[in-house]
């Protein structure tokens, strides 16, 4: 008899000890979700440490729902005050990450595609050559059929090669950028044309550059195509992240990768600062396209929404919108920015895996 009770005082004090435990990953998801919140709000130049929670927000939510399904199972009802509180600091984030918008029915009368081709490099098959990765991305834009094409990181290009490309595309018109080592180009149906705001900014690893489109009856709008700093992370050192005994083991990878993210974070601040203080002072349409490599709980976001600018895919998108289909999971860095003269009927993620990006395709109408 006495070893049995004894036995039972046991269960109640195992019980709070596991409660205690998870109470306390419960806390710290939770302090997790709190700077996922707050990182919008914070300038990577003046505190840098946040944009990493910025950066994880859809694995820090599935780690509160996960806790706070254990907690309800072990029916610890005070610890669930954490959890709920996370997720209170979630809403904010998850309203500028997912989409509840109706996917779109009714396409507009511009249809505008925006790819990062990662140099025409197969990110599954390093032997396929720039050729056949170009062919397979001139049949997908041939499917889609898009009027205007914006490309990032796609090399540098000569007259002929740019003629040839547009004329694949049934584009006539063509525009890049110059001086950069990741260049940007642009295929249009419709003339492209220079105006005061030619380039936004233009250096080593970014650049950014607007063209005036003259569309017929369609409008007259800006178009700005944009390839934001990013973090350089090469293969091996993602794999590094991956491997679990890592984290335990001493390595100068490790260094590198939290190194790079931070320079990636700041230089992008200065990007977006560019992009910000040179939108048109007229009543011109605007529409910002491109690799941001940044999600929506970045302080870049937060930027282009306090300059009035809308994010496409909030308003025409559906779900969680990935863009970017490397190891990294469930990571929306590729955007359709506009003005409120540009009303987005549609919008669509091409999950056709040929860069480490997705090619983002929206329609919409332009009121003047």
């Amino acid at each position: 008899m006495n070893k049995n009770n004894s036995v039972a005082k046991k269960k109640p004090f195992l019980n709070r000890l596991v409660i205690f435990f998870v109470a306390i990953f419960a806390f710290i998801a939770m302090i997790s979700m709190l700077l996922c919140a707050v990182n919008p709000l914070v300038d990577p130049n003046f505190f840098v440490w946040t944009s990493f929670f910025g950066l994880a927000f859809w694995p820090i939510l599935f780690a509160n729902i996960l806790l706070f399904v254990i907690l309800v199972l072990l029916k610890a009802r005070k610890s669930l005050y954490i959890s709920l509180l996370a997720f209170i600091f979630a809403v904010p984030g998850f309203m500028r990450s997912y989409s509840v918008s109706k996917e779109g029915i009714d396409e507009g009368n511009l249809k505008i595609m925006s790819y990062n081709v990662c140099n025409f490099r197969d990110a599954n098959n390093a032997k396929r050559n720039s050729n056949m990765v170009k062919n397979d991305i001139i049949q997908l834009i041939n499917k889609e059929k898009p009027d205007i094409v914006c490309l990032q990181e796609c090399g540098r290009w000569t007259k002929e090669s740019a003629d040839d490309f547009g004329e694949k595309i049934g584009c006539k018109y063509h525009s890049k950028n110059t001086n950069n080592d990741r260049w940007n180009i642009i295929f249009s149906k419709f003339p492209l044309e220079d105006d005061s705001l030619t380039e936004t900014f233009n250096n080593s690893g970014a650049a950014g550059f607007v063209k005036l489109v003259k569309a017929k009856s369609i409008g007259v709008f800006y178009l700005e195509n944009n390839h934001l700093h990013s973090y350089n992370i090469s293969r091996d050192e993602i794999e590094y992240v991956g491997d679990t005994k890592n984290y335990v083991e001493k390595s100068s990878k490790g260094k590198s990768i939290a190194r790079k993210l931070k320079e990636g974070f700041e230089l992008r601040t200065s990007n977006t600062k560019a992009i910000v203080e040179n939108l048109p002072q007229n009543n011109t349409p605007i529409i910002i396209c491109g690799d941001f490599n940044d999600t929506p709980l970045s302080y870049t976001y937060q930027r282009m929404k306090k300059a009035g600018l809308e994010d496409a895919f909030l308003e025409a998108g559906h779900g969680v919108g990935t863009t970017y289909c490397g190891r990294l999971p469930m990571l929306r860095i590729d955007y359709f920015w506009h003005s409120g003269e540009v009303n987005p009927l549609t919008f669509k993620v091409v999950k056709k895996q040929i860069s480490d990006h997705y090619p983002i395709v929206m329609t919409c109408n332009i009121s003047h």
